[in-house]
């Protein structure tokens, strides 16, 4: 029986070998029988959301972490990852506190809003019928939970982080009170 990872991480394993996905870590917003989609959450570009939208800039304050990060291979619309409630749709589970959005007049506000974490998207990862759960069956991805932390965690630190998490709840998983010092204190 196949697992759908709607609202899960899927974090490139070592013998992932796909350039486009090289230690990579995405975001599944959909999955199902007709295939996924999903958002690479650690690749920043070096284009801004205000140069894109210079000519209809919101009034006030608008956010410096504006950069626009490269979801995946594939064209796509500009979107808006995000944790504030109400705007667009929620990802997995309304409680996991991620929602998507790509209305232009949400963008416009959420480049505005310096109170929320967001991150804007253009392209998006695409796997098509049981393309993603053979790539699982080969050990090209690990799944693991998503929450704010990681979503908007440093893009440099997000895979490790993923990773290093990921290998907890499995040794959790099996070993169930197992602690997990810093032996950075050791």
């Amino acid at each position: 029986m196949v697992e759908f990872l709607s609202g899960k991480l899927l974090i490139a394993s070592p013998y992932l070998n796909d350039p486009n996905f090289l230690r990579s870590v995405v975001l599944i917003v959909s999955h199902d029988d007709e295939g996924a989609f999903g958002l690479s959450l650690n690749r920043p570009t070096d284009q801004r959301l205000s140069q894109v939208v210079e000519l209809s800039m919101p009034q006030g304050s608008v956010r410096e972490d504006d950069l626009i990060f490269e979801g995946g291979p594939v064209d796509g619309p500009l979107l808006a990852l995000h944790d504030l409630i109400g705007i667009g749709s929620p990802i997995g589970e309304e409680s996991s506190g991620l929602w998507l959005t790509g209305d232009e007049d949400h963008l416009r506000l959420l480049l505005s809003r310096v109170d929320a974490r967001v991150r804007f998207v253009s392209q998006y990862s695409g796997w098509g019928p049981g393309q993603l759960d053979q790539e699982m069956r080969c050990g090209g991805w690990l799944v693991g939970a998503a929450n704010s932390d990681i979503v908007f965690d440093d893009p440099e630190q997000v895979w490790e982080a993923a990773v290093k998490r990921c290998g907890h709840e499995v040794l959790s998983s099996l070993s169930p009170g197992l602690r997990f010092n810093d032996p950075s204190v050791n």
